[in-house]
């Protein structure tokens, strides 16, 4: 018996999951292999799950038991469950998924059945998320140029899940274990991913107007997101700046102190107060308050033309602060 829990994020779950039970499935017959549950649907049997952990197969000597979505279980089927893991057949590979807490019975009884747990979390960091796509091409057994994943990182973005897709369709055009060059992946990228909202904040921090306006487009194409959504993210980035304006604030700590959350995220805003000064954040929020407007009707522009222009603006504020600025926000 070998007993997996899968958790985390529900579009890397499904990546993961596919990886795992192509793994475990091999070259046998998956319908014949597989039995699939999901527990989100009304119509689970319980039973039914706990004959399948528990019965040996009439026609395979091993078999593979998916249990979806064990979160959506209540207290009667999450005890259901755990005594059917406990019961588990030698010959039954049991792979299980959540995306929220692990009910403490189903806990117990996964760490009495060694269940190997893998985590299925939406990478933040670019170093993280280029070290996750490079993982996903070396188990795909490519062989790739230097800049391959780099490439497939920064177009992707945020969308994990489209990673998978990618890696199916080059396996399929170039075979298993292809060596690919930059060229064989381009052309089948397709459209450039979503992306995070810190991807647009951080470039307008830095001043980098062409890779905000490029993180813009990619948040309202790709991502779905509404020009209003992105201003609101924009007006409460720089009200958090003015939360801390005037209060003596020098440290990551004392920001998250006022602003709550994590002391990283405190401090990128610190940072950016410190290098805009009071009137640099108060010019940004009146820009932010006439975009508003813009949006809202004042003006005939298109709504993209709105916020190209606001996010150029936000980005030129941001490049040119006068040292004199940055050295009355650190004396506050």
């Amino acid at each position: 018996m070998a007993a997996y829990l899968i958790s985390g994020d529900e579009a890397l779950i499904s990546l993961e999951l596919t990886s795992l039970v192509d793994r475990l499935v091999g070259d046998n017959d998956r319908s014949m292999m597989v039995d699939d549950f999901d527990c989100a649907e009304s119509s689970v049997s319980l039973a039914s799950i706990a004959d399948a952990i528990t019965t040996m197969s009439l026609f395979i000597e091993r078999k593979v038991v998916v249990i979806r979505h064990i979160h959506s279980l209540d207290a009667a089927q999450s005890d259901v469950l755990a005594t059917a893991i406990d019961a588990c057949i030698e010959e039954t590979d049991l792979v299980m998924t959540i995306t929220g807490r692990v009910p403490k019975v189903i806990a117990d009884a996964c760490k009495r059945a060694k269940t190997e747990t893998i985590g299925a979390a939406v990478v933040n960091n670019h170093k993280e998320r280029m070290e996750w796509v490079e993982a996903r091409l070396i188990e795909a057994g490519f062989t790739y140029s230097a800049d391959a994943t780099r490439l497939i990182t920064n177009w992707f973005g945020g969308d994990h899940a489209r990673v998978a897709g990618l890696i199916a369709t080059l396996t399929s055009a170039y075979g298993e274990g292809a060596k690919l060059s930059r060229s064989d992946i381009e052309v089948f990228l397709g459209e450039a991913g979503s992306v995070a909202p810190w991807d647009l904040t951080d470039a307008i921090d830095k001043g980098d107007a062409t890779t905000a306006l490029v993180m813009l487009h990619r948040m309202m194409k790709a991502g779905g997101s509404h020009p209003m959504q992105i201003l609101a993210l924009l007006a409460n980035r720089y009200a958090q700046m003015m939360k801390i304006d005037g209060r003596g604030v020098r440290s990551g700590a004392d920001a998250a102190a006022i602003l709550g959350g994590k002391e990283f995220t405190a401090r990128k805003v610190l940072e950016q107060y410190q290098r805009l000064g009071s009137a640099g954040v108060a010019r940004a929020n009146s820009l932010i308050a006439s975009a508003d407007l813009d949006l809202r009707g004042a003006t005939d522009w298109e709504p993209e033309l709105v916020m190209e222009v606001l996010i150029a603006r936000l980005s030129r504020l941001a490049g040119t602060q006068p040292t004199g600025s940055r050295t009355r926000a650190y004396s506050r």
